[in-house]
């Protein structure tokens, strides 16, 4: 069974230009608290503040058409920074219903200034709510019109690069979880070239959109089995996101985490990747003591990841107490968003069975795992072959050596 968790890897977020403002200076102030409030990952604060920013532009607007379309794109903008918010902390449907409402705003002007940019930023926040809610064939389509217009924008104006930076490093995201691994790779070496010339030119304004892009690029170099490229990739978004956080530890620390997960997965050694894995586990530890809840889609991926390098190195007993919570939390996870994280729970289960089966203790637990994966993995193979027909191979692989191994009475 492939061991790479997906899920690790969150779409990057959404950046509008520098000068979508309302049409007073205290709709301009608001927004930009909504703005500093996204980005420090005050979340719940951001929702409060967004809603009553959203409330005062709209009564610079009327209708469909408002009348101030300076008004319009800042309100689009503000629903961005909201679903924005609600994508971090799982809320999915309020998230893509919030999208669809900056998007329809945007498709109701003509897409001229100052409407072209907020409605390409709206797209990219529709396509990160299909894409939480397991919609990935329209989150493709919403994404790939985000990326042309904002070509079309950095084109005109190098001010929108960065836009069209994070636009492709999403694509990149929705490409690979459809399979077509190919040109989610170039599309994110794209956004790796754009970023570095960002960066160049203001660090401090464009590190974390290049964390995210090398992170990625990491991820899609190691499907394409360009190994030694994947490792060089992953440990400079590791050390990207280690000073990120260092200098900023509320937000980056769960970027910090998942940047660790995938260099388990990529480093040769098996001691090294257990070190790079306990350390994402304990951040998230610590993290989802803070904030229980939102943080459990990576921190089970993380424990599934933890348990398979236990594994490797011989330590079962371990190993099988790790995959235990891990699947408990994914249930949890699964139980708020079904569709979106069923390719996880599978994962999880074929995890807690492949350590139960080279253990060869608890079969039946093992058993029963691997024969739910297995239900799961049926349904996804049959709607996205190219990226889940071989794990289902090895994970029916894994239900039949385990029903072997089973005492025909003890079977479940």
């Amino acid at each position: 069974m492939s061991e790479e968790i997906p899920g690790a890897e969150q779409p990057p977020p959404q950046d509008g230009p520098s000068g979508a403002v309302g049409p007073t200076g205290d709709a301009q102030a608001a927004f930009e608290a909504c703005a500093r409030l996204v980005l420090a990952g005050r979340y719940e604060e951001a929702l409060t503040a967004t809603e009553e920013t959203a409330a005062l532009l709209r009564g610079h607007t009327t209708g469909s058409r408002p009348a101030n379309r300076a008004a319009a794109a800042a309100l689009a903008y503000v629903l961005v920074l909201r679903c924005e918010a609600l994508s971090k902390l799982g809320r999915w449907d309020e998230c893509l219903h919030t999208a669809a409402e900056a998007v329809d705003l945007g498709r109701g002007q003509a897409v001229t200034a100052p409407f072209t940019a907020p409605l390409g930023a709206t797209l990219l926040g529709l396509g990160t709510a299909l894409w939480g809610l397991g919609r990935p064939q329209e989150a493709l389509a919403v994404t790939r019109e985000s990326v042309d217009l904002h070509r079309q924008l950095a084109r005109a104006d190098h001010a929108f690069r960065p836009q069209l930076a994070n636009a492709l490093s999403q694509l990149g995201v929705v490409l690979s979880r459809l399979g077509r691994h190919a040109e989610a790779l170039d599309v994110t070496k794209e956004s790796v070239t754009l970023y570095r010339r960002l960066v160049a030119a203001d660090r401090a304004g464009h590190i974390h959109g290049l964390a995210q892009a090398v992170n990625n690029l990491a991820r899609r170099q190691s499907v394409r089995n360009q190994h030694r490229r994947a490792l060089r990739s992953i440990q400079e978004a590791v050390a990207l996101y280690r000073g990120l956080a260092e200098a900023n530890p509320a937000v980056h620390r769960r970027d910090l985490a998942m940047a660790l997960g995938n260099a388990a997965r990529m480093h040769n050694g098996r001691a090294e990747s257990l070190a790079a894995v306990a350390e994402a586990v304990a951040i998230l530890e610590e993290l989802d003591r803070a904030e229980p809840g939102v943080h459990g889609g990576l921190f089970a991926d993380s424990l599934s990841l933890h348990a398979a390098a236990l594994a490797d190195l011989g330590r079962f007993r371990e190993a099988a107490e790790v995959t235990t919570r891990a699947v408990a939390m994914m249930r949890e996870e699964a139980a708020l968003n079904p569709v979106a994280r069923r390719g996880d729970l599978g994962v999880a289960l074929a995890f807690h069975a492949r350590v139960r089966a080279e253990a060869g203790f608890d079969l039946a637990g093992g058993l029963a795992a691997a024969t739910e994966a297995v239900a799961l993995m049926r349904v996804l193979a049959a709607e996205i072959p190219a990226l889940y027909a071989s794990s289902l191979a090895e994970v029916v692989a894994l239900e039949s050596r385990l029903r072997a191994a089973v005492p025909r009475g003890d079977a479940p």
